[in-house]
């Protein structure tokens, strides 16, 4: 009976400890890892890449993030004593193993503006992630096309390209600031970028096939990078 009875009471204390939830994290290991930051501008902004942690300072799997807060700093080159704006984007992001990374694009730059983004990441109320360092872009309107985009064919497997440096961008004011180039070459259903700083090109060609081109100006503007439009793509013949 003993026996019968000192049996009862393993099974009532196993089926106790079953229903019995895993106790809580510390806050410290369940603090998700940093996420990071890089932005690159665009015809009409500022991309930003950003790529969420999926774990833990434990080392344990991130389930979810109640928000992604964005930090954004804005103030004018041309105003010396302007006070900086500060502004809060937050967002909701599903996380998913195999797609790590969020795109945000912000179009909401002014002409001759700087700006800093940081990010964090809430994973609850109480858990967060700091800021991480935060990374400084500056903004000019972008450069128009370069004028007078031409091809010239200098011997049966040599071309020359050559163009006018756009004066103006896109708004139709006076660009004064430099710019270099980005020449886009396709051929045989393949693409290849090439700098160049000045204004023309020769290039080395199959004259049995056909070769297009196609150009934009970059504005370096204080260190960041603004890419103006394309222009139409010109062609050697077939």
């Amino acid at each position: 009976m003993k026996f019968i009875k000192f049996l009862i009471l393993i099974l009532s204390l196993s089926l106790i400890s079953c229903g019995k939830k895993a106790p809580p994290l510390p806050i410290k290991e369940s603090i998700p890892k940093e996420p990071s930051l890089q932005i690159k501008a665009t015809q009409g902004g500022f991309e930003l890449l950003i790529t969420l942690p999926t774990h833990t300072q434990g080392g344990y799997l991130l389930t979810k993030i109640k928000k992604l807060i964005i930090e954004k700093k804005e103030w004018s080159l041309d105003r010396a004593k302007a006070e900086k704006k500060i502004y809060k984007i937050k967002l909701k992001p599903s996380l998913h193993p195999a797609a790590t990374t969020i795109v945000y694009n912000d179009y909401k730059v002014k002409n001759r503006y700087c700006y800093s983004y940081r990010v964090k990441v809430e994973k609850d109320f109480l858990v967060k992630t700091p800021f991480t360092a935060p990374v400084s872009v500056c903004w000019h309107n972008p450069p128009s096309f370069p004028e007078n985009f031409r091809i010239k064919q200098v011997q049966k497997n040599v071309i020359l390209l050559s163009w006018d440096r756009p004066t103006k961008d896109i708004y139709g004011l006076k660009l004064k600031e430099g710019v270099f180039y980005r020449i886009e070459k396709l051929f045989q259903g393949k693409k290849k970028v090439i700098e160049v700083k000045g204004n023309e090109f020769w290039d080395k060609i199959t004259s049995s096939k056909k070769v297009c081109y196609r150009i934009r100006a970059v504005l370096d503007f204080k260190g960041t990078l603004i890419p103006g439009p394309k222009t139409p793509q010109i062609c050697t013949k077939d």
